[in-house]
Formats: structure tokens, sequence, C-alpha cells
């Protein structure tokens, strides 16, 4: 364990989607974190009772219970555990939730998340490596394509090129994709008369696109992304 790991404390998260889950489990136990996976807010209060969790990870918006009900619940057996609000609908719960949601964290933004919750819980600050993943569109399964629009300038494209510089790449793809699972991504980027087909991990998939992390990039396939993503900015 590194030495700023949490020492293994165990974290609650609840949402009724799954592959929300897998990401939050994939990014507490990169930095030391055991997560206790809920879909429901039946699930949720019978882990809280049994494992007796040093912090819970809520969603809002779930069928039944949502999450400021689930929170209401579980500050009445665990009134002094932490509970971060991980969701899209930060100010619709704010006012109503004073005393309840000790913070809240916008989805699609894991590293904060981890970071808020170890400032929650009196951690050291867990060392991340911090990825940004870019939107690209994509008009057929696992094919991510560069296009050219009014939104590809020079500062979108440098974007692109920090995240080619650190190993990740995102999109939109037509396929039944979930983290950790390992594909095969073929780029095809204006201008540039190759189509080059990469493997990568996924990191992420949430309502609007997915995050991949490159396998085996080489240099040389690199530098081609380089060149063509260049070509977009200059013409």
């Amino acid at each position: 364990m590194s030495p700023n790991a949490p020492g293994g404390k165990t974290i609650l998260c609840v949402d009724d989607t799954p592959y929300v889950l897998q990401m939050l489990e994939m990014f507490l136990g990169a930095v030391g974190y055991r997560a206790l996976l809920a879909s429901n807010a039946g699930q949720a209060i019978s882990l809280a009772l049994s494992k007796n969790p040093d912090a819970a990870i809520l969603d809002y918006e779930m069928p039944n219970v949502n999450g400021l009900e689930l929170a209401q619940i579980l500050k009445q057996s665990h009134p002094s555990m932490p509970i971060l609000m991980y969701s899209a609908r930060l100010p619709q719960v704010e006012i109503s939730a004073a005393g309840v949601i000790d913070s809240y964290v916008e989805k699609e933004n894991p590293q904060a998340l981890v970071l808020e919750l170890a400032r929650l819980l009196g951690d050291p600050t867990p060392i991340l490596v911090r990825r940004r993943f870019p939107r690209f569109a994509v008009s057929s399964p696992l094919v991510l394509r560069f296009q050219e629009d009014d939104s590809t300038g020079e500062r979108a494209v440098q974007g692109m090129l920090n995240d080619l510089a650190e190993g990740g790449c995102g999109g939109i793809v037509d396929a039944q994709i979930v983290p950790g699972d390992l594909v095969s991504l073929a780029f095809e980027v204006p201008r540039c008369d190759v189509t080059l087909e990469l493997r990568a991990r996924v990191r992420y998939h949430n309502a609007d696109s997915h995050g991949f992390e490159f396998v085996d990039v080489t240099a040389t396939q690199h530098q081609w992304l380089r060149r063509c993503l260049e070509a977009l900015a200059t013409n």
C-alpha cells in the first residue's frame, strides 16, 4: 500500500446504473478504498447496517427512493457517516439537503469525487493521474472519427494532443462496452489517408461518451496521430 493510501476504508456506492458502479469501484480501488456496491435503496440500507461503511456515495436520480431520501434514512442509523452526492442534478437538491448531504460532486468527474471523499474522511490527498477525455463524434461501432466542424479549433486540438500524450482518448461508440473491456478502435482523421487501429481499455462510460486508455500504442502510431491532429488546427 502506498504512503498516501487511505487504509482500506469501505465506501458504500449506490447507483442504479451498473457501469457507474463499475467505474466507482475502479477509481476507489485505485487509491486504496474498498467499494460496497448497491443498485437500490434496499441493498444500500442492508449493506450500511451489516458492513458499517466509513462513507457513502449516492446518486440522486434512482427509482422508488432517490438519493436524498436514502441519505436521510442512512443518517438515522449512521449520523456521523459522511455522505457525498455524485449526481448531475446538484442545484435541485442542495437547498433541501442541508445537514444531510456533506458534499456534492458533479457526475463525469471521478477524479474530483475521489479527492473530495479523501477530504471528508480526513485522509491524505490521493495521488491521481489526471486524464481528460474529449468527445469525438462516431458514426459506426468502434470507429472513432475526428470531425471537421466549427468546434475543431486550435484549443480543442491541443486538448486532444494532451490526452494523447497521457495515453488516453474519448468518444461516443455505438456498441455495448463497459469499463474494463478491451476493444479495438479505428481512428479516421480528416486529411489523413490512413486509418489506424489501436487497442484500448474502456476506462468509463457515462451518458454521453466513453473514455479509453491505450494499451500498446507505439511511438510510430503516436507520431501519426499527433501529425494528423496538428493538421486539423492549421488547415
